[in-house]
Order: structure tokens, then C-alpha cells, then sequence
């Protein structure tokens, strides 16, 4: 069995989980856009349908990018963000952050790719309750969100300890 530390494990953790987000996602994406139709409804759950929808511009369709110099420039930050999150995931001294970090960066880059190849975010699960219907999104988006969470339960006392009652600070 190979073991990795050092540099070396961090680097095929954060690889292996941002790779594989990305991967899930994009796959997840072509299969919705195959097997779907834009604009029509299928029931899923009580709480989530399959819609297929795109997306030109960042959460929530913020900064649509329309024209070819808004989408490079949109493509441009979307790729320096990301890098700097895989370069801050490689950085991470915890591995819960590092997973964490590792889950945005996969979903940022699955995002990221989309925009890259089609111009544009494919979105696909629609998420209501009752008769209020929220936002469509993909797996990316669950990627980084749950990463989200993985930094958040990081960042809990609990999870940490008591720094206080270590007597140091």
C-alpha cells in the first residue's frame, strides 16, 4: 500500500476530491442536458424537480456575461478564484478544511469548465417546498456547498477544543 504525507498526501487529497467533484458534476450535467428538455419539469422528490435551465452569470444569475468579453472576463475570475481556493486547500493545516476547500475547488472547477466549453452554467435541480420554488442549481453547487458546512463544523469549538482552557493562546 502507497502512503502519502507531507506535501505529497495533501496534494492527492485536495487533486483527488476536487477532481472527482468536477468529474461527478460535469457527467451529472451532460446527462441532464441529454435527458432533459430547457424549460420542462420533472417531478424528482416531494422537494427537488429536474428543470434544465442555463445559467450566464454567477449565483443566482448575478453578472450575466452575454457578450464574448464579459464571459472572459467572468471565465477569468471564476479560474483565479478557483485556483486560489485549490492553493489554499493545499495550504489547509486540518484535514476537514482540506476536504473542505478541496469541495469548492471541484465545484468552482465543474462550474467553471461549463462556463468554459458551453459559455454558459447548466442548472438542473429545482429545489421548492409547498408552493415556493427557490433556485435551480446542479452538483457543483452541493459540492460547494457542503464544503461550506465542512469549513463551518471545522471552525466549531467543539471540533477544535477549548483553546481558553489550554491556559495559552
Amino acid at each position: 500500500m502507497i502512503s502519502l504525507s507531507g506535501w505529497a498526501g495533501r496534494a492527492a487529497t485536495v487533486a483527488g476530491v476536487a477532481g472527482a467533484s468536477a468529474a461527478i458534476d460535469l457527467v451529472a450535467k451532460a446527462v441532464a442536458e441529454a435527458w432533459l428538455e430547457e424549460g420542462a419539469v420533472r417531478g424528482a422528490l416531494p422537494f427537488i424537480d429536474l428543470s434544465l435551465s442555463f445559467n450566464h452569470g454567477i449565483s443566482f444569475s448575478l453578472f450575466p456575461a452575454h457578450d464574448q468579453s464579459s464571459l472572459a472576463l467572468l471565465l477569468a475570475i471564476q479560474g483565479t478564484l478557483t485556483c486560489l481556493v485549490a492553493g489554499w486547500a493545499l495550504a489547509a493545516g486540518g484535514g476537514l478544511e482540506r476536504l473542505g476547500l478541496a469541495a469548492i475547488a471541484g465545484g468552482a472547477a465543474g462550474n467553471f469548465v461549463d462556463r468554459l466549453m458551453d459559455g454558459v452554467v447548466t442548472d438542473y435541480l429545482d429545489l421548492h417546498t409547498g408552493g415556493i420554488r427557490w433556485f435551480t442549481f446542479n452538483l457543483a453547487d452541493v459540492w460547494i456547498s457542503a464544503g461550506v458546512v465542512l469549513l463551518l463544523l471545522d471552525g466549531l469549538p467543539l471540533r477544535r477544543g477549548d483553546r481558553s482552557a489550554g491556559g495559552g493562546t
